[in-house]
Order: C-alpha cells, then structure tokens, then sequence
C-alpha cells in the first residue's frame, strides 16, 4: 500500500525549495543551553488528559498562495479542533538527511512562523508538527547516521521547547521499500527522539502504515517499545493494493479497515496510544485500474471540477458505494473516488464501533469534515 504523502512527493519538495533555512540556520538550530539527547531507554511522557468522547486530530501540509491546503488555517477557525490536535508539517528531510524548516516567511502556508504557532494553539489543545520524509533514500540518510540523528533529534525538540507545543509527529515513509538495516536505525532515532522530548515534558507521535498482518518493513509494538506516545495508523490509499485491470478499490473499504485497526489493536493493546487516521480526499485511475497511472490526494474542492462530478443528492446517492460509503462514478475511461461528509461520518463510526479513541484526518485544505 502506498500513502497519500508520495503522490505529493514532488510537490512538497518544489514547496520546500521555497524555505531557505538550511539544519544549521537561526531557525533551525537549538538555542545555546538545549540538553544533548540522550540514549538511554525513554520514558513516556504523562499523557494529556482525554477530550469527551473521541479526541479528533487533523494534519496540514504547506503550499503556495491559492493551493487548496492553503484553506486549511480558515478550517480549523472554526474551533472543530479546539479540544483536539493539529499536525502541520513544520520540517522536511532533505536527501542529505539534514532537516529543513518550512517556514511563512517563504510564502509557504501551514508553515512555521510565531504567528502560525500562536493560531494553532488558540484553536487546539495539542500541537504536534509533522517532520516528512518520503522515500527510503531520504529516510536512510537521517537515521543511517548518528550525527544527523543527533542534530535531528536537538532541531525537533527545541522547536517544541521554544514555541510551547506538544511534542512532534514523525512521518517517514516508503516503508515497502526499508531494509532491516532501515527499520532498526529507524527505531534508534525513535528511540532518541523520544528520550530527548520527555526529558523536556514533550510527547511523540509517529505515523506508520495501514497494515493487516506482520510484515518485515514495520512492526507496531516494535515502534511502540521505543517510547513513543501515539502510534497514528494511516488507514487509507487501499487503492494502490487494487489488481491491475479491475476496478480500483476504494480508498478505505470499510472491511479493510476494521482489519486495519484490529490488527493495530492486536499489537498495541493500549488503545490510548493508537490514533487511526482516515481520509478525506479523492482520487481518480483508468477506468480499467492501473496503480501506477492513479492521481491521488484530490482535494474536494478540486474533486468538483473533475469531468461527470455532480452536486445533485441523488446522483451521489446513486454512486456512494456500499462497501466503503465513498462515491465513485466513471466518466471518459476514468475512474473518479471520493469521501464526501456521509463518508467520513459513516468511517468514524466504524472506529467508534471498534473502541477507536483517537481519530486523525488527512487532510484540511479543501476537504469535508465529520457534520458533528
């Protein structure tokens, strides 16, 4: 399965040229007086008391003026995350594993500024900004490395110290495509990084991929024994498991992901350190699918402009799909998918149906929200 975040890849990396601080600038760099990380085993961070009912948590990604990901700042204003969590991606790996700080004042929105901090936290409870690496290439240069680890690790817990957050979510990716090599250095930094932000009063998210049975690119109570906080499971994009000259599949059929969260909730027993994330975005692929021709990641607001789209309740009635609530219609040899409001409701409560107490949302910007 692939995630959302790569059909981006070079998005993001042409939004990251924009942001000029490199590990080492004024923005990057711990302040004078930052604790060198340590290596010892971490201990885990108090947890934040609980919200009412499911604790709803969405992530942001940067982008230009006028892009759709720019809406989500005017989303969230309207409080549907005031006791909840916002994840903007803050930091990016670069190819040479150094971090690099997106920041406002490149013209990126979702971006760092004091400003940017300041409105999320007058609109959450808890602040956690994503740091994104999407290919095993970029991944390994990082955590390969100890230096890099450990100037990664003092950049990350320094921003939380210095603008008040949460603590930070970590969101590597290309999972399929880790050695074993990978995966254990990869829980090294993990391991480091939460040592260092619960030394600070800080907490770690992590997101990891949907999975429904072990394999050896990841394992969920592995991740979780390195003193991490939440495991996020991106349970979406089961799309790209669709053989090839069929129907695509579904975004997040709802069959699949009871199993998804199942099988998480098999190897992570405590369900307060289990977050799922669900989508909230469409796609479109040849009629007759072929996973590498798929456009994923559609914004809603860009979804309705796709050809054969209709506004009109019955004929999203007619299309909304059984097995999975998204709607799908075929239109000029494609394949169109969305999750719409209904969706996403009808999702949720397959989660809440599970035991699900934590719910996160790719992405704000232009997509649909829960109706409650």
């Amino acid at each position: 399965m692939r995630n959302r975040r790569l059909l981006t890849a070079a998005a993001a990396a042409a939004a990251c040229m924009f942001a000029a601080f490199t590990a080492g600038s004024a923005l990057g760099s711990p302040p004078a007086g930052t604790p060198a990380p340590a290596h010892a085993a971490p201990a885990r961070a108090a947890a934040p008391a609980a919200a009412p009912g499911v604790q709803l948590q969405g992530w942001l990604y940067p982008g230009s003026a006028g892009e759709p990901q720019c809406a989500g700042q005017a989303e969230y204003a309207d409080n549907r995350l005031k006791t909840g969590a916002l994840k903007p991606e803050y930091w990016a790996v670069q190819p040479n594993g150094t971090l690099l700080l997106e920041t406002t004042a490149q013209g990126l929105c979702n971006a760092y500024s004091a400003a940017n901090v300041a409105d999320l936290k007058a609109h959450s409870t808890y602040q956690y900004p994503t740091v994104s690496g999407m290919d095993t290439a970029t991944v390994r240069a990082l955590v390969g490395s100890s230096a890099r680890r450990g100037q990664a690790v003092q950049q990350l817990t320094s921003l939380a110290v210095n603008a008040g957050l949460t603590g930070v979510d970590v969101d590597m990716e290309d999972y399929w495509s880790w050695s074993t090599g990978d995966f254990a250095n990869y829980r090294t930094f993990l391991t480091q990084l939460a040592t260092s932000l619960h030394a600070a009063g800080k907490r770690l998210q992590v997101d990891a991929p949907a999975m429904t049975e072990d394999a050896p690119y990841y394992d969920y109570a592995a991740v979780a024994a390195t003193g991490v906080d939440e495991l996020a499971i991106m349970a979406y994009d089961e799309e790209y498991d669709s053989d090839p000259g069929g129907k695509c599949k579904a975004i997040a059929p709802y069959a699949w992901l009871r199993q998804v969260v199942q099988y998480a909730q098999s190897k992570v027993p405590n369900r307060d350190r289990l977050v799922i994330g669900l989508p909230s975005y469409g796609y479109s692929a040849p009629a007759s699918c072929d996973t590498s021709a798929i456009e994923g990641n559609i914004p809603f607001s860009v979804m309705r402009g796709k050809p054969g789209w209709s506004g009109n309740a019955s004929t999203i009635e007619q299309r909304r799909d059984g097995g999975s609530g998204e709607i799908r219609w075929t239109s000029g040899g494609k394949l169109y998918d969305y999750v719409d409001q209904t969706a996403l409701d009808r999702k949720l409560q397959v989660l809440t149906g599970l035991g699900v107490t934590k719910v996160s949302v790719w992405s704000l910007g232009g997509n649909p929200w829960f109706t409650r």
